[in-house]
C-alpha cells in the first residue's frame, strides 16, 4: 500500500502539471499548476517522513530484533502446521533452543540419556518434523538430536546470516558445543545430507560415523530440479509446492500437512538472502578421497534429483571407508515411504562402530 501511494504521489501531480505545457507556452492561465508542483515537490518528502515516524513508533522490535517471519499471522499459521506435524512424533521428546552467533537453533531430543548421540539434519525446507517415521527406531538405542537447520523455515531463528558452506560448518560446530556433544553419529537427508557430508570433510574429528540419505553434493542436480524449485520458491502456492513434491515422489495423502508446512514456510518465513544463495555444490574428488569417516550412502533406485547409480558409483570409488546401496521402489521420498528398509540399514551400519567408540560417545553425550 505504501509503495502504491508513493507512485501516485510521484506520478499524478507530474501528469497534472504536464497537462499545462501548451497553456504555459501560450501564456494562458494555469489554475492549480503551482499547487500541483508543490505537491510533487513536497508531498513525496512528507510521505518519506511519515514512513520514518511509523517505523520509529511501531517498528522498533523489527529493527533491533528482526522476526524470523514476515508477519505475526504468518508465523502463527506456520507454527500451527509445525505443531500438527509434531503430533505424529511417536516417542516422548523434549525441545531446547541453543544460542550461537548465527541465532537460536531449535532441537528436539529423545531417546535414552545414557545412549550414544545421533544427530539428524533434515531436507531443504522440511524441518525436523520430517523424521517422525524414523524416530521410533532411531531413538531406541541412541540419544537423538533432531535439529532445525538454521536459516530455513522452522523454529530456529537466524541472527547473523549463514552465507557459505563454511558458515554451516561453524553453525553446526557451535550447536554441538552448546549441546555438549564432542563427537556424534551424523545422519543427513537431501540438503541435510550435503550439510552432513561437508561437515564430515571439514570436521572429521567430531563424527564417529556418517549416514547420507539421498544427499546433494555427489552429482550436479538435474535441470528439472532447478526449474521446478525456482517456480515453487517464486510462486509459493499449494499447486506449485505439491507439484514439486509429487515429482520428488511424495504422492501419498499422508504428506499433505508436511507440504502445507513447506508452503507456509516459503510464504511467511524471512529467509536471509545470503542463506538462500547457498545451494549444494558438488564435493570434489580430493575431498572425498581424504574422507576418514566411515560412511553409509542410501539412495532410492528411482531418485530424480540426480542419477542414483552414478552417485553411488562415485561415492564407492572415492570414499575410502564406504558402504552404499540403492533402496528399491522409491524416489526422494525414501525416508518415509521405505522407512522400514532405511531404518534397519542405518542402525545396522551404526552398530558396526566398535564397542569402545559407542561407549565413548555415550559418555560424552551424558557429560
Amino acid at each position: 500500500m505504501y509503495s502504491a501511494v508513493t507512485v501516485l504521489v510521484l506520478v499524478l501531480p507530474a501528469v497534472f502539471s504536464f497537462s499545462y505545457v501548451t497553456a504555459v507556452a501560450a501564456n494562458l492561465p494555469t489554475p492549480g499548476m503551482g499547487l500541483a508542483e508543490r505537491v510533487a515537490q513536497y508531498g513525496y518528502q512528507f510521505w518519506q517522513a511519515l514512513l520514518a515516524v511509523v517505523l520509529m513508533r511501531e517498528g522498533r522490535q523489527m529493527m533491533f530484533q528482526p522476526s524470523a517471519f514476515k508477519t505475526a499471522e504468518g508465523e502463527a499459521k506456520f507454527l500451527a502446521a509445525y505443531d500438527r506435524e509434531m503430533k505424529l512424533w511417536p516417542v516422548p521428546y523434549e525441545e531446547v533452543d541453543v544460542r550461537s552467533r548465527f541465532g537460536t537453533t531449535h532441537v528436539v531430543i529423545c531417546g535414552p540419556k545414557t545412549a550414544p548421540p545421533l544427530v539428524l539434519l533434515h531436507g531443504y525446507m522440511a524441518t525436523l518434523t520430517m523424521w517422525w517415521p524414523n524416530i521410533a527406531a532411531f531413538s531406541k538405542d541412541y540419544r537423538v538430536y533432531a535439529i532445525d537447520v538454521m536459516g530455513q523455515p522452522s523454529k530456529s531463528r537466524p541472527d547473523e546470516p549463514i552465507g557459505s558452506a563454511a558458515d554451516f560448518v561453524s553453525w553446526l560446530s557451535a550447536t554441538l558445543d552448546a549441546l555438549e556433544l564432542e563427537r556424534v553419529f551424523l545422519v543427513g537427508m537431501s540438503f541435510g545430507g550435503w550439510l552432513a557430508l561437508n561437515y564430515a570433510v571439514a570436521a572429521p574429528q567430531r563424527v564417529w560415523r556418517l549416514v547420507l540419505l539421498s544427499p546433494g553434493g555427489l552429482l550436479p542436480m538435474v535441470r528439472q530440479f532447478t526449474l521446478r524449485g525456482m517456480i515453487m520458491v517464486w510462486f509459493p502456492t499449494r499447486p506449485t509446492v505439491h507439484s514439486f513434491f509429487r515429482w520428488l515422489g511424495f504422492t501419498d495423502r499422508a504428506y499433505a500437512n508436511l507440504l502445507d508446512l513447506v508452503c507456509l514456510g516459503l510464504r511467511h518465513f524471512r529467509m536471509p538472502i545470503e542463506t538462500a544463495r547457498v545451494m549444494p555444490a558438488v564435493v570434489s574428488d580430493e575431498a572425498l578421497r581424504a574422507m576418514r569417516v566411515p560412511t553409509l550412502l542410501l539412495i532410492g533406485d528411482h531418485e530424480v534429483i540426480s542419477d542414483p547409480a552414478r552417485a553411488l558409483e562415485r561415492a564407492h570409488r572415492l570414499i575410502p571407508d564406504f558402504e552404499g546401496e540403492l533402496v528399491p521402489g522409491c524416489r526422494h521420498d525414501m525416508c518415509a515411504s521405505r522407512h522400514d528398509i532405511v531404518d534397519a540399514r542405518v542402525l545396522e551400519f551404526l552398530k558396526k562402530a566398535p564397542i569402545d567408540e559407542r561407549a565413548s560417545a555415550a559418555r560424552r553425550s551424558v557429560a
